[in-house]
């Protein structure tokens, strides 16, 4: 048979481009009218499905019952948009074993002033719109001291300005010398601000920094008792220090998230014989507005110092503050900010709890800095009690016992494919003495439950714990299903120091690293544009590692001056870190 053929298709007439556009936009706007039809035919029944269903449904929703539990299963095949946010679907309470009014021989007390009604915290990309990290760790999650992303070329580090600050001083007990405190101590983290234009020509700022468009300004608490302000692109100063005559600093300044020119900070130790407490200032002029005496007498400890940083519940004009003296203050700030005139002030009214364990632990200091969601209060104390507290109430809702002195901050996580809050932490070794264990653990933030855990056996030093001191990564990018541990002084792993990145959902070890050196310092995890991860950590013989976040691989080890304990902020490329030798240091990374 002979192979025929097919007709010549008749050729179509030639088009203009205009044309062709206008067709193609036609063809485009048909196909949008069709799925918008048929998404709308198959939202119809969903719709109509879960009005009946809470129509015909009258009770109240109990989160120990388990037909609440089955209810909350088959919600999470909702379509997301139809889902509540994820603040109204967590219900903590508290279980057998961690009911704060049966066990551990648990009391609290409260002195409510005024009305707490309203607090409220969401997700952490919602705490603040400022450019910029403003507190420990970033948000109210305390999940991120790095901004933006990074460009990396060159996989290196590379010091681009060291700045020179002072000690403290004072008289060693009986005479027999002098105390030192030196440069920047833990946990020590810088914060680091652009500024909105109206508000950089109302502050204090020097002349040439005011003007200058895009300032990025660096703001570092100190041990010589003073804070340092600095631009941080050069490490040039951008304005006056900040004196507090002489007192340490140890816990880092926050800057209010709502933008506003106030700064918040706390002493680490009374060097002077002055006051000892918690101090709000003006950034307009620098001047103080308010102080909070850590020598409170509703406290359980002897302890007025604050190295937490808090909380700011913009909405709400609120301060959710944690002391060593074992207090957690729910401060009303009524702050007024005045933009025409360029003026600021706070007049602050003052709630507390507090509490004690049966038989009395003693060390019920708070020297982490506090999570929060929703309308709860999440932090750990010297004594190793972690705890859920209303902040609406000022009541306890579960207490977990963790074992030993938590000096980490929480870390907090939604879990959207199981409708959770969980909380990721890990202990140092200091009450248990020598043979003790850092325990590493993920719980449950509804009720304290134990997820799963790791425990590492460390060295014992009253002055230098081994553990965990280092607020863990919690990942995003190609490192979204890890979080990483840095453990101080682990026995038998061959170093001084081991950084592990754990699987978030079940534990299990990923990868481990193994360093010459001790860490207090906090890792942080910064990201390319398109994910890539990268962990930077400094150890305490003051080498800053660039770390592979996937693989754990050290790529570039950077030498810098002196012993470092405080965690860094990242902005960018930049990164801002102190060291106890008296030095801040500006790093690029290329």
């Amino acid at each position: 048979m002979e192979y025929e053929p097919r007709p010549q298709a008749r050729p179509k007439p030639q088009l203009s481009r205009a044309e062709i556009r206008r067709r193609r936009k036609r063809r485009a706007r048909r196909r949008m009218i069709r799925r918008a039809i048929f998404a709308l035919i198959c939202l119809i029944p969903v719709v109509l499905a879960v009005f009946l269903f809470r129509f015909f449904s009258n009770r109240e929703a109990d989160p120990t019952d388990p037909a609440y539990t089955a209810s909350t299963e088959e919600a999470s095949t909702e379509p997301e948009a139809m889902r509540e946010p994820p603040w109204e679907r967590f219900h903590p309470h508290s279980l057998p074993e961690t009911d704060p009014r049966t066990n551990l021989g648990f009391q609290w007390d409260t002195n409510i002033v005024g009305e707490l009604d309203g607090i409220h915290f969401g997700m952490p990309e919602d705490y603040t719109d400022v450019v910029g990290i403003t507190t420990f760790r970033g948000n109210n999650f305390r999940n991120s001291a790095a901004w933006g992303t990074v460009n990396i070329v060159e996989e290196r580090l590379v010091q681009r300005y060291e700045i020179g600050i002072g000690q403290a001083r004072r008289m060693a007990p009986g005479g027999s010398g002098q105390e030192v405190w030196t440069g920047v101590g833990w946990p020590g983290q810088p914060v680091i601000i652009q500024w909105d234009w109206e508000i950089q020509q109302m502050m204090n700022l020097h002349p040439s920094m005011r003007e200058r468009e895009g300032l990025t300004e660096v703001i570092q608490a100190a041990m010589d008792g003073f804070i340092h302000f600095f631009d941080l692109e050069t490490g040039q100063p951008t304005r006056d220090r900040i004196s507090l005559n002489g007192e340490v600093m140890k816990g880092g300044a926050v800057i209010d998230p709502r933008g506003y020119p106030l700064l918040y900070v706390g002493q680490g130790d009374l060097m002077t014989g002055g006051r000892f407490g918690y101090y709000i200032f003006s950034l307009i002029d620098g001047s103080e507005l308010f102080f909070l005496d850590g020598s409170d007498s509703f406290a359980p400890r002897d302890w007025p110092a604050f190295d937490s940083n808090p909380l700011i519940d913009v909405a709400n004009d609120r301060m959710i503050l944690c002391g060593e003296n074992g207090v957690v203050y729910n401060i009303l700030l009524n702050t007024v900010f005045d933009r025409s005139a360029g003026t600021i002030s706070v007049d602050p009214v003052i709630s507390r709890y507090r509490f004690v364990t049966d038989p009395h632990r003693e060390i019920y200091g708070i020297e982490n800095s506090p999570a929060a969601f929703s309308h709860y209060l999440f932090f750990a104390d010297n004594s190793g009690l972690i705890q859920c507290v209303d902040l609406r109430t000022m009541e306890p809702v579960w207490v977990f016992d963790g074992g030993d002195d938590t000096d980490a901050t929480l870390v907090l996580d939604w879990e959207e494919e199981h409708e959770r809050l969980v909380i990721y932490t890990g202990t140092s070794v200091d009450l248990q003495g020598p043979g003790g264990y850092a325990v590493i653990r993920k719980l449950d933030a509804a009720n304290g439950a134990v997820l799963w855990e790791h425990a590492y056996l460390c060295q014992h030093n009253p002055n230098v714990n081994g553990g965990v001191m280092g607020t863990p990564v919690l990942g995003k990018g190609d490192i979204s299903d890890l979080v990483i541990f840095s453990i101080a002084k682990p026995i038998g792993v061959g170093g001084n120091n081991l950084l592990v990145a754990f699987d978030r959902e079940n534990g299990n070890v990923v990868w481990e690293l193994v360093m010459r050196y001790y860490a207090w310092s906090s890792p942080v995890a910064v990201y390319t544009p398109d994910g890539r991860s990268y962990i930077v950590l400094a150890d305490q013989q003051g080498r800053m590692h660039l770390i592979r976040g996937i693989s754990g691989e050290i790529v570039y080890s950077l030498q810098l001056y002196g012993t470092i304990e405080a965690s860094p902020a990242v902005f960018g490329n930049m990164i801002v870190i102190g060291t106890r030798w008296q030095r801040i240091f500006g790093i690029e990374i290329l």
